[in-house]
This record gives C-alpha cells, structure tokens and sequence, in this order.
C-alpha cells in the first residue's frame, strides 16, 4: 500500500538532501562497530553446533519520514561451505526503491582487514519455482573459515509515498543479537503508523521510546532453513510488517465493521470509474452478438480489455518517462477505451462494467496473493490484500477473472490468485470469498520424444515439449523480458537439468509466446552419446531419458518446513524409441503404479511393436501445501518415482536371440 505525501516537493527535497549530505559525510569515517577479539576467535556456534555461518549483529534501522532503511549485518564464518556468506544479494523492487551506499569489508583471523573495493552488480537473481527478482549483488574479498563479514547498506523507497516497510527479524542465519528500530513520521500530514506480528519468539514486542520511534531486540534466534519446495518465507519467518491508515479512521472497530467500512469506501470508487454506461454499451455491441451464448461473450469481452496496454508491465524506464511527460490519468473506464492504456486495476475495471453492461452481475474482489502472505481479516491492513480480481455471476457460478494478468487467458487466473482468500465488494460492503485451487488439469506439461538408437549407443532423434495453460503463463511471465535469443537459451538451460550429462539440445523452433490462449511450444533435436550400455552379451537402454527433479528434492532423511507447491500440476511424457536393425528387444520393464493419495499420483508404462518401443509417464500432484509430518511419504512416493524412471530396457544382439 502507498500513501501520496501531502508536502511540497521542494520541503522534501531540502530534508532528502539534508539527510544524504550528512550520510555521506558519516560513511567517510570509519564508523565500524570494534571487534570483540572472542568473536574472532570463534570456532562454533555454540547454540547451533556444526553450523558454517551465524550473524553476531544485525541492526535495521527504518526512517519512515523520508522512507529510508538502513541495514548493518556482521557475520561470522565457519566452514568453507560457510564462506558462501560472502557472495550478498540484496533484492528490491526496481520500480519502487533503490539500494545505496554499499559498503563492507573482511576481517581475517588474524584481525587484518580488507576492505571491500570490487564492483556491485544489479542482475536478475532466479530462485527455486522460476521465481525471479532483481538484487544488487557484490563479493567480499578474502572470505576464510575463521573470518568476519560486515556490511552496510540504505534502501532508498520512493519518497512521494508512505510505503509499507517491515523488519525482517529473521534471517536465514542464526542470529545472535538483532536490534531493530523505526522512526515513524509525526508530521500533522502524516497517516499512524500500525504494525502486525508474525511468529515473533517469546515476549519480544516493538517499544516506544521517548523521542517516538519503536525499537526491539532480539537475542539467539535460530535461522529460517531454506529448502526445495517450501511455503513463501513471509508465510514462515518471523517478522513485523509495518502499514498505515488513515488519520480519520474510527477507533475500536471490529474486524467485520472495519472491512465492512473499507468495503462501501472502496465500492464507491469502483462505481464512480465504471459509471460510463453508453460508452461500456458501445464497447458491448462492437465484440459481442446478441446470439452468443453467455461464457461467450464473456470470453469475447476479456479478449478486448486485454487489448489495452497495462502499463503495470512497463520497463522502469519506460514508467518513468510516462511519469516525466505527464501521461493522462485515466478518471473512468471511458478515459481508459480514449487512451487504450491503463493500470492493472483500471482495465479490471473495465472489464466490470463491460460485463455488467452485457448483463452480468459483476464486482470487484481483493484477495491475499499467496506468493507472499495469506488474509488475516483480524489485523485490520488492507495492504494484505494487494491483488484485485473480477467477480462475474456465470448462471450459478462464481467465475473469478483477472484480465490485467496479460499471459493468462480467459478463464485463468495467475497460481498465486488461487487456492485465497479475500473480500467481494456489494453495496453493504463486503463479502467474504475463497476462490479455489485451480485442478491439475489447468496446468500441464508434455514433453513428447520421438528418437532412434545407434549401434553406438547414442540417442538422437525429435523433442516437443508443450506448457499448457498455467505453466504457459509462468514461462511467458518469465520470459516476458527476453527476446528470442534469450527464451531458448532459458529453454536450453532448464532441459540441461532434465537430461543426462553430455546430452545436447537444440531448438529449432518455438510458438506461443505471444498469444496466451496458446500453449508454449517447443521443438527441437535431441542428442544423447553413450545412452546404451554394454553388459555381457546383451544391450542396457534406460526406459526415460528425463530426469525428474522433484526426487532431488527429497534425498534427506530430516525436514523442518511443509512441502509446498506452487500450484497442482500434470507431468506426462511420451517417448518413442527406435531400436537399431541389429537389435531385438528382449525384456521391457513391468508397468509401474503409485498412487499412495494425499496428492500424488504416478505410472510408467512401456509397450513393444516390432522394433520400436513406446514409454508412456505421468505424475500428478494435485494439492499445494502438505504438514511437514508427511514428508516421510512424499519422500518415499519421490524415490519410487526415481526407481521406476530408472527402469531399463534390455536388447540383445538378433544374432544372439536367434541363437537362443
């Protein structure tokens, strides 16, 4: 949420200059907190024994007047493995804030210092589910078992708004001290400040001090453990989010007066943007025909709102040179048809009216993304609910719609506006909602093979694979920034982690991307040397040359976090093997089936006719979010996965089976 500051610029920018001129002039001086001589040498976490890293300090410091943050962290390293610790990332959002006056150095064992003089790099950083954001990046020099790493960092947010900020009080490390303080604005302008809890340990609580800011301590709390497939950290580490309200809101509201007031507030801005009637109908009569059946001019009527240009997918660069021209804002729906450009939220507006004035009952819905927090309609914060849908009565159904997300067609919805919770605006307020999880079926992947063996024992022939529906739309998301080049060489890299080493892949062409009612395409050639191997007399080809990657995932015995996934999925494989003339197939491997429920299905099959082989492989997950307490039988179901993939087909010389 981001509140517009009622204060003139210039004020802002003489305090904004004041504030940097005195930052700089502190960063000239060597401000370093001193080095405690136990500390250096430390061999072990004494309350974390065996670790490879801990923080002996971390100190975050938010001034909400001029929407700056400051962050120190000191950290000690154990292991080589530890040493990693070196390598920092500091994300943020590009089209709201920026990361200033990087500074930091390596204290050896020995208490010599080095102080950092490299290069900070901003790149893309891509973590585990294609997740993508963008970080200043940069390494300290002479990271050792034994050392101390510091640094200091300010995070600048855009200073025309109130912006939500929080403490992140846990790190993925073990922290031994965290001190934490806010300075929020006591301007007469200023909105209150509020905050919420999540998973904060024991009795630590934020306290006001006598000049007004809030300030907490924490002591000895262990690190977030980062796994493969876990829920968002925001669903798990403890922190403290920050938010504002209005200055005018009423005190001691329950929670159902709160969103009920937030409701008719917010209901009545959405009817005054959509009260543009003749225009809506003229939309209406243009895409639709009266014979059209209601889903059909429904999906008529989405195809055109996304016909305008969401300026949400904008380039910062671009978004800033709108901002410098002074581009018109759009006051109604009429203005967003004028200009054909709008705001995520101004083109699902249209879609509301355009679907009222074709009869339909429709509003407007906000829900939780679960890509980084769920709805707690009990902590009053309408930033919780930071994406918006469209409500549409489809007959007896409850259709949810969001045209403003340009790589999904109609009737989906991106993963993280699935399997949520939120509020339906009505002219009494609000409506509680769940949408649903979206079924497996809507997101699917097929890869299809169809190759030949040489008497060498390679592998080479033809490989699609196709993403339908919802995985379609994440590589589009994902790729929504790279051009061709760029998408194979993603493409490329992503079925290097599926094929056996030394394969090779090339592709030959690729649809789709442009169209979102389309799947993503891809074809290719395929080749794999040393694919067969020799045992005695006879010839051992493995049944599936795709290597799951979910077993990977699940090879320890131990786990501390619930098993998540982005949304329930269908991976189906179909491989054509072409035997060589030299050759007969001997044994093929038994049908293979899983199907232990609680979400997870799987079968492999082979068939035989004359010298050609067909694998058949699917696996199907059909939840999301599973208690950690089933992780010894999802780990269980993940490695029969593997042994079934690994079955083989056993071929021998023809010489030899006419012989037999």
């Amino acid at each position: 949420m981001k509140l517009s500051r009622q204060i003139p610029f210039l004020l802002v920018a003489t305090i904004l200059a004041a504030i940097l001129t005195l930052s700089s002039g502190s960063h000239a001086k060597d401000d370093w907190l001193p080095i405690d001589p136990a500390d250096l040498a430390l061999k072990d976490n004494p309350l974390s024994p065996g670790a490879h890293a801990m923080i002996l300090y971390r100190e975050n410091s938010i001034d909400a007047r001029l929407s700056s943050e400051l962050e120190y962290d000191r950290i000690k390293i154990f292991t080589e493995e530890g040493k990693k610790w070196g390598d920092v990332e500091i994300p943020f959002n590009k089209n709201s804030a920026d990361v200033k006056d990087i500074r930091a150095r390596t204290i050896r064992p020995d208490g010599s210092v080095a102080d950092f003089q490299g290069k900070v790099y901003e790149k893309e950083i891509v973590k585990v589910g294609g997740i993508k954001y963008l970080a200043k990046t940069f390494s300290l020099a002479d990271v050792q078992p034994g050392c101390i790493i510091e640094y200091k960092y300010r995070t600048q947010y855009d200073s025309d708004y109130y912006v939500n900020i929080e403490w992140g009080v846990q790190s993925d490390l073990f922290t031994r001290l965290g001190k934490f303080s806010i300075m929020p604005d006591t301007s007469d302008y200023a909105p209150p400040l509020y905050w919420r809890e999540y998973r904060i340990p024991g009795s630590d609580k934020p306290a006001k001090q006598s000049n007004g800011a809030l300030t907490m301590e924490i002591r000895n709390l262990p690190g977030l453990e980062e796994e493969d497939y876990m829920p968002p950290k925001n669903f798990l580490r403890a922190r403290i989010a920050f938010f504002y309200r209005d200055r005018d809101d009423p005190q001691n509201e329950t929670p159902d007066q709160f969103w009920k007031r937030m409701g008719k507030a917010w209901d009545s801005q959405m009817e005054k943007f959509v009260d543009k009637k003749k225009a809506l109908q003229d939309v209406v009569s243009q895409t639709v025909s009266p014979s059209d059946a209601p889903e059909v001019k429904l999906q008529k009527l989405y195809v055109r709102v996304q016909q305008i240009h969401n300026t949400g997918y904008d380039s910062p660069q671009t978004q800033k040179e709108a901002k410098r021209v002074k581009t018109k804002e759009n006051n109604n729906v009429e203005d967003v048809l004028k200009h054909a450009s709008g705001s995520g939220r101004d083109i699902n507006y249209l879609m509301i009216g355009l679907a009222r004035a074709a009869g339909f009952e429709s509003s407007r819905a906000y829900v939780a993304p679960r890509s980084n927090n769920a709805f707690y309609p009990t902590m009053q914060d309408v930033s919780q609910l930071s994406a918006d849908v469209v409500w549409v009565k489809l007959g007896n159904q409850d259709l949810y719609l969001d045209p403003a997300s340009k790589f999904h067609a109609y009737p989906y919805l991106p993963w993280y506006e699935t399997g949520v919770t939120g509020i339906r605006l009505d002219k009494g307020g609000e409506t509680d909602i769940a949408i649903p999880l979206s079924p497996p079926s809507d997101s699917v992947r097929e890869r299809h093979a169809d190759v030949k063996l040489d008497d060498d024992g390679t592998l080479s022939g033809k490989l699609e694979i196709t993403y339908f529906r919802q995985w379609s739309a994440v590589k589009r998301e994902e790729e929504r920034d790279d051009d061709e080049a760029g998408k194979k060489k993603d493409i490329t890299d992503e079925l290097k982690t599926v094929l056996p080493a030394g394969a090779v892949f090339e592709i030959t062409s690729m649809t789709g991307w442009d169209k979102n009612s389309e799947p993503v395409h891809i074809e290719g050639t395929v080749r794999i040397p040393g694919f067969a191997t020799a045992a005695g007399h006879r010839v051992l080809v493995p049944l599936t040359f795709f290597q799951a990657t979910q077993p990977v995932s699940f090879q320890h015995e131990k786990r501390v976090n619930n098993i998540y996934f982005h949304y329930p999925e269908i991976e189906k494989d179909s491989i054509t093997i072409h035997v060589p003339s030299g050759f007969k197939i001997e044994t093929l491997p038994a049908p293979q089936k899983s199907s232990p429920g609680g979400g997870f299905d799987y079968s492999v099959t082979s068939s035989q006719n004359a010298d050609v082989v067909t694998v058949e492989r699917q696996l199907t997950i059909t939840g999301i979010n599973f208690p950690v307490g089933n992780y010894a039988a999802i780990r269980m179901f993940f490695n029969t996965v593997k042994t079934d993939d690994d079955g083989q087909i056993v071929l021998q010389p023809a010489q030899v089976a006419e012989g037999n």
